[in-house]
């Protein structure tokens, strides 16, 4: 399942990514995005960092290579569920690193509006 349809940006510790769920995905229910998709699509803007900073030779490899995998959300706040067919944008901060443990921070606006922001550990 993919979420996430563009990396639009990525440097070292951050990234931009867009996504668009359309009103039959399974990640929508009485026309709005699930909240548990909106945690996936931080965890999906990661993992497409991740492999683009890896490809470029840009990034710090923590031990987990291609096995990463999402650990705990926190301080997740879904402010509001936004409607089928809106875009999406996901922006990831890296936090903190220790080894092949993540912390990032996220926001993921709609209609320049923020819907949902937290935080992820991820084994990456």
């Amino acid at each position: 399942m993919r979420f996430v349809n563009a990396l639009m940006r990525c440097d070292e510790k951050t990234a931009t990514a867009t996504a668009c769920f359309g009103e039959n995905d399974f990640a929508v229910s009485d026309g709005k995005v699930l909240e548990s998709a909106l945690v996936e699509c931080v965890a999906q803007t990661v993992a497409a960092a991740l492999g683009q900073r890896a490809k470029s030779g840009a990034g710090k490899t923590g031990g987990a290579g291609a096995n990463g995998m999402l650990v705990a959300a926190s301080n997740f706040k879904i402010r509001s569920r936004p409607a089928a067919g809106k875009n999406l944008q996901i922006e990831i901060r890296e936090t903190r690193r220790l080894g092949p443990m993540l912390m990032v921070s996220a926001t993921i606006s709609c209609d320049g509006q923020a819907v949902a922001s937290g935080e992820l550990s991820l084994y990456a």
